[in-house]
């Protein structure tokens, strides 16, 4: 996706011609052979709440960063995505999550994952879309309320928890109504959930590990940015407390000594009892991640400061449970986010390391070569010991395009 393997990189926005190219009039599809789609993939609830995701980003940029055609073609994008959204879920609120291109569904299992992004997607959506579109996301969210009390894996939770807190803090600032009931029952699960995470947190954390579950394997930096996008509502020390420090664990375990970001590995990944991270396969999903928290960090100690919490954020910078619990449950001692050098102590330092993981897409990886083309806007699926895979699907594409969003934000 380069001349003679050279790293480049535009400076206008990347092109959405290959989000174009894998969506259809049903939805987006999972797959592709190269650039062209795999259809007899079909299609997942996963990937279209992704992009959902992803177009609600885009069209919340202001006036001037798109041109009306673009803005056009985004909204139609919403509009697709939506419907599928809409064509995916149940009567009792459950997300199908698996399609064949002829429109069946594959047998399956509930994917508690599915469940947790799409409720965020679709709260997203009602906040920060327009017309029509946020009354449909506010329809499908509403019907699938009832489900956040029997969501059970760790990521489907975290994003429940968060799609909770951005909703109270869009309410609390007059860009949406919350119906009364509604609203408090959203405050029971926030409560609840943002109780489990940290629990979770600390039940794991022993030693030199400092993460939610025994193993760090896919979609890890969703964690700390729950977490980190919950405190911007609540602000309870405890939540700013681990969604940093597993952020800097995490930054740890993808830092390299050559001096960039490295995901882990799904083959094998990293677990609590081994020193070693897996290297391969990569995954451009795990950058995208990993960017998101790094500018909910941003965020969420920029907040810190305004309130003028010297002391909370003080202690909350600390590197490790080791170190950082006094016999009193405090935090006390300061510290840097893993090998970068870089300290914690400012915003600007989140966001250096946040346009780091941009840098992996352009050639700032293992094999020095980039995996995106911003001229269609298509990534790799990954990094192999051989170099890139060549094929272009869903997930890796919208990666590609919500780092680069994410990278954009003033």
């Amino acid at each position: 996706m380069s001349v003679n393997g050279e790293i480049s990189r535009r400076t206008a926005h990347p092109s959405f011609a290959h989000l174009r190219r894998l969506t259809d009039d049903t939805g987006l599809l999972e797959h592709a052979l190269g650039r062209i789609p795999r259809r007899r993939e079909g299609y997942t609830t996963d990937d279209n709440a992704r992009a959902l995701w992803t177009v609600t980003e885009w069209l919340s940029f202001p006036t001037g960063t798109l041109d009306s055609e673009e803005r056009s073609e985004l909204n139609r994008l919403a509009d697709i995505y939506l419907a599928f959204m809409l064509w995916a879920q149940e009567n009792d609120g459950w997300f199908l999550n698996n399609f064949a291109y002829d429109r069946t569904l594959e047998p399956e299992e509930v994917s508690h994952d599915c469940q947790g992004r799409s409720l965020w997607a679709c709260a997203d959506a009602w906040i920060r879309l327009e017309g029509p579109h946020r009354e449909t996301a506010r329809v499908i969210f509403e019907r699938s309320l009832p489900t956040l009390a029997r969501i059970d894996s760790l990521r489907g939770q975290a994003f429940a928890m968060a799609a909770c807190a951005h909703l109270l803090g869009a309410a609390k600032n007059g860009q949406i109504d919350l119906p009364h009931d509604m609203e408090g029952d959203i405050r029971h699960h926030l409560n609840r959930l943002e109780q489990l995470l940290n629990g979770a947190f600390r039940h794991f954390t022993d030693g030199n590990w400092r993460w939610f579950e025994p193993a760090m394997t896919y979609s890890n930096g969703i964690l700390p940015w729950a977490m980190l996008r919950t405190y911007r509502y609540t602000q309870k020390p405890e939540t700013l407390r681990t969604g940093l420090e597993s952020l800097s664990y995490l930054l740890e375990v993808m830092s390299t000594d050559e001096g960039w970001l490295r995901p882990i590995g799904n083959d094998g990944w990293c677990t609590s009892d081994s020193t070693n991270v897996s290297l391969w396969d990569q995954q451009p999903l795990e950058m995208f991640k990993l960017a998101l928290a790094l500018e909910e960090a941003a965020l969420a100690t920029e907040l810190a400061d305004r309130d003028q919490s010297a002391r909370l954020v003080g202690s909350a910078r600390s590197k490790s449970s080791a170190d950082s619990y006094s016999e009193r449950g405090t935090f006390e001692r300061p510290a840097v986010l893993g090998r970068s050098g870089l300290s914690s102590g400012n915003p600007a330092h989140y966001r250096a390391l946040r346009d780091q993981c941009r840098d992996w897409y352009y050639g700032e990886n293992d094999h020095r070569v980039p995996v995106v083309d911003p001229a269609d806007g298509s990534c790799c699926d990954g990094l192999t010991p051989f170099g890139p895979n060549i094929n272009c699907g869903a997930e890796a594409t919208i990666s590609y395009l919500m780092t680069e969003a994410l990278c954009r934000r003033v």
